[in-house]
């Protein structure tokens, strides 16, 4: 049977709503003559037509010519939806975004060395392609375009310098809100909101949820704009923006609070510093909370402290060292040996990946001769590193990883080790518990926890928040694990948590998760922390003209139940594949699963000597475009 479609109109809440549906009964596409003169159609982006005297204004794009369309701001899974527009129309785009739209093309230049030790921690939707902009636009401008007039408002958070266009259209006040808000005071994730605070001393980091005073400061506008309707980037019109935007305000604002209050800064900078992110967010008179400090002590003299390592001392003469991120940790060590404080090194635990506890440990391995282990769900990050991007990843690959099973018990002298898979500072973390008999038992737990709470400020890190995952499921280790002391290597101490004080992380982490729950787009609030719950595997890869080579897309399903994917691999430029584009899967709930396809190199490369491949992604409320990248190089044919 051939394509039907049939059209019906309805009337709701004074717009006309145009839905076209398939034979088969699924809709297709929503349109909505908001006003005489304002059309919007609802999609993976909305795309928004303004006819007026003298032509037509797109903002976000639209699929037919018009004069002039509007950008919010620039992210590549957004400003896709404007690029059929702007090639014959003026592009008009935030000034702030400028580096952001103008020079994609230099970040990914950078990215094959900048991708390790990064700091700046800033969600990696870049474009692949340098945009030509007629205009930058700066906050408190007014646009005359083709008879309509369109006042530009200042509305960071989501990025750096987005902002929103205001316009009077038949009687209504409307905002165009790009990625503000979404729904009735919700919005897409919180990763897209880490940033540096230069008032706190604070680099990017650290900064859980810095732009959310951005954010704040930006719907007390929209509030103050006194908007009939707004119509954002993604989701649903909002007919009660001001509403929406109180409600978004106080959702993210009970959250920071709630991330205040158990946070390891406090140890770490203070609390003058603790507070003064808090008030940024929270307000000048706010009450901010912080965690008292738990029970610390000295460390007991069997364990060597050097920088984020620590050497376990035995009896017998022997060392087993924990990280190793310097060359001067392994200096030290051979000090030790040639004072006799220590024989040899006989093994080596990996905590995580980041590059202050990995960046020596191959090279300890090949001095002291002895095995390196982790568990193994971060040992693939410990031996390939170019297959992620992750927050202050390691470049140097750590070959031949003893791995470990989760709760995995070795004797080492006088010494039990258990191996923890440990997700708490990231998600490829691991821990080990250590008891010697006559001493307190000991959990080197990495980064996980300090004196004043979860060590959770750089979002990219993926602390996921079930009951089984992340720091609830650290907490429960600990729980566990019972009487012992806890070791944060960043830490010059041993502390320990009492039964009080892990109820209370407990529960406000729970109680964070519920917010954040309230506060997400989607139906689960894994979605708003994980960034990577659809990535590519590897990260980069090198593809040639005579053989092809493989990429997957991996998607962890955070919902409650199981969800089919509808998936499209967009390949670049002089890159080929004969496997299907269009593939759909079904993971269950809790889940990962993949799609891929393999690839080949075609023709000559004409312009930057690597291409990004992207995916879209689609599934119930989720549809998403251009969200997920890996970056290709083209190996050269042998001479």
């Amino acid at each position: 049977m051939s394509f039907m479609q049939m059209t019906y109109y309805a009337l709701l809440a004074s717009t006309v709503l145009l839905v076209t549906q398939s034979s088969s009964g699924q809709l297709c596409a929503k349109e909505i003559q908001l006003t005489a003169s304002c059309q919007v159609e609802l999609g993976a982006i909305n795309a928004v037509r303004v006819q007026s005297s003298g032509g037509a204004v797109a903002v976000y794009g639209w699929d037919h010519p018009v004069k002039h369309v509007l950008l919010t701001h620039g992210r590549r899974d957004v400003v896709w939806r404007a690029r059929k527009a702007a090639e014959t129309a003026e592009v008009f785009a935030p000034a702030r975004e400028r580096d952001l739209l103008e020079n994609g093309t230099q970040y990914w230049e950078r990215f094959p060395d900048a991708r390790y030790h990064d700091y700046a921690q800033q969600t990696t939707k870049v474009p692949s392609s340098s945009w030509q902009v007629t205009r930058w636009v700066k906050p408190g401008e007014k646009l005359q375009l083709t008879g309509a007039l369109f006042e530009v408002l200042e509305t960071p958070g989501f990025t750096r310098g987005a902002v929103s266009y205001v316009a009077e259209l038949d009687g209504k006040r409307i905002g165009f809100t790009g990625d503000l808000m979404y729904g009735d005071g919700k919005l897409l994730d919180l990763y897209s909101y880490q940033d540096a605070i230069p008032s706190a001393q604070i680099r990017g980091y650290h900064g859980y949820g810095a732009r959310l005073a951005d954010l704040v400061a930006s719907l007390d506008r929209i509030i103050a704009a006194k908007l009939d309707v707004a119509v954002p980037a993604r989701g649903p019109l909002i007919h009660n923006p001001s509403e929406a935007a109180t409600k978004l305000r106080r959702r993210v604002q009970s959250i920071y609070h709630n991330y205040l209050s158990t946070n390891a800064l406090h140890w770490y900078f203070k609390e003058e510093r603790m507070r003064a992110c808090g008030k940024r967010v929270l307000g000048s008179d706010a009450m901010i909370e912080l965690m008292p400090y738990c029970k610390y002590e000295k460390t007991p003299d069997w364990i060597y402290e050097n920088s984020t390592s620590r050497l376990i001392l035995s009896d017998t003469g022997a060392g087993f060292l924990l990280d190793c991120g310097s060359s001067r940790v392994i200096e030290a060590i051979q000090d030790l040996i040639k004072q006799e404080a220590v024989d040899r090194v006989e093994g080596m635990f990996v905590t995580h990946f980041h590059d202050d506890h990995t960046d020596a440990v191959t090279e300890a391995a090949e001095v002291f001769q002895c095995p390196v282990y982790a568990t193994d769900e971060y040992s693939d990050v410990l031996e390939r590193p170019s297959a992620f991007h992750l927050p202050a990843m390691t470049a140097k690959p750590i070959p031949n990883v003893k791995v470990m099973g989760d709760g995995a018990r070795m004797q080492w002298h006088e010494y039990t080790f258990t191996f923890h898979f440990f997700p708490g500072q990231a998600f490829h973390h691991g821990a080990m518990l250590v008891e010697k008999e006559g001493d307190k038992p000991v959990f080197f737990i990495g980064d996980a926890f300090a004196p004043s709470g979860f060590d959770d400020y750089c979002v990219l890190n993926r602390n996921l928040l079930h009951d089984d995952q992340g720091y609830l499921l650290c907490l429960k280790k600990v729980r566990d694990a019972g009487d012992c002391w806890l070791i944060n290597q960043h830490i010059q101490h041993v502390f320990h948590f009492n039964l009080n004080e892990l109820d209370r992380l407990t529960q406000r982490y729970r109680q964070r998760r519920e917010l954040i729950n309230e506060t997400v787009a989607w139906d689960d609030a894994n979605y708003a922390v994980d960034e990577q719950w659809a990535v590519f595997y590897p990260r980069s890869q090198t593809i040639s003209v005579s053989e092809v080579r493989p990429i997957e897309l991996r998607i962890t399903n955070h919902s409650s139940e199981s969800r089919k994917y509808r998936l499209k691999f967009n390949l670049p430029e002089n890159v080929v594949s004969s496997d299907k584009l269009s593939q759909t899967i079904t993971v269950q709930s809790g889940k990962i699963g993949t799609a891929s396809i393999r690839m080949k190199a075609t023709g000559a490369w004409k312009g930057p000597s690597w291409r990004i491949i992207t995916a879209d992604i689609q599934t119930k409320e989720i549809h998403v475009r251009e969200w997920c990248d890996a970056y290709l190089t083209k190996q050269e044919a042998a001479k």
